[in-house]
């Protein structure tokens, strides 16, 4: 593992680029009708595929971590103030929500149901399922329903895979890389 040592802990250092093998031997959209494959070949490049997804899982770990370490940022330091202020009023819902601090806890990407990034990707679904089942469990001993509405869930869809694209560079066997960016993960309606 690469990383450093903090604080007694050994720190994985955040994956910024995939970089993965390329692999022609192993899926039917690259090979010719009636090839003949060496199993040795399929063996290795189905090997290098295991490999590319398992560095995709670690980029999206990494991204996972970072994000969710920040969560709720918005309501310590500097803004604990107005984050009492607010909680305070005793207001509910929209009054709740019409609060300056509210303005700016919103500029955290996991309140899905009150505005939607245009980048918004799994992640951010994630972190809101995650804010509110835990949230709901910690105060009422119960969580509440969790919904979102199917574009929102469609976008963060494409809008991950389109992330994880920009991230990928592949090595073909010479040496060489590749980064191509493709229309494979349009979303269907």
């Amino acid at each position: 593992m690469q990383g450093r040592l903090q604080g007694g802990i050994m720190q994985r250092e955040m994956k910024t680029m995939i970089r993965i093998k390329e692999t022609k031997n192993c899926d039917t959209r690259t090979l010719k009708k009636g090839q003949r494959l060496d199993g040795k070949k399929v063996e290795e490049d189905t090997r290098r595929h295991i490999e590319a997804v398992e560095a995709c899982g670690e980029f999206l770990a990494d991204r996972i971590k970072s994000q969710f370490g920040e969560h709720d940022h918005t309501k310590l330091g500097e803004h604990l103030p107005a984050f009492v202020e607010a909680l305070s009023t005793g207001f509910k819902g929209k009054e709740f929500k019409g609060q300056d601090w509210w303005k700016v806890h919103l500029t955290e990407r996991h309140h899905l149901n009150d505005e939607v990034p245009e980048d918004v990707n799994l992640i951010d679904v994630l972190e809101m399922v995650c804010d509110c089942v835990v949230a709901g469990m910690a105060r009422t001993g119960k969580a509440e329903e969790v919904t979102l509405p199917d574009e929102v869930l469609k976008k963060a869809f494409a809008n991950t895979a389109k992330l994880i694209e920009s991230q990928i560079e592949v090595e073909k066997p010479d040496g060489e890389k590749e980064r191509v960016l493709s229309d494979m993960f349009k979303v269907k309606d």
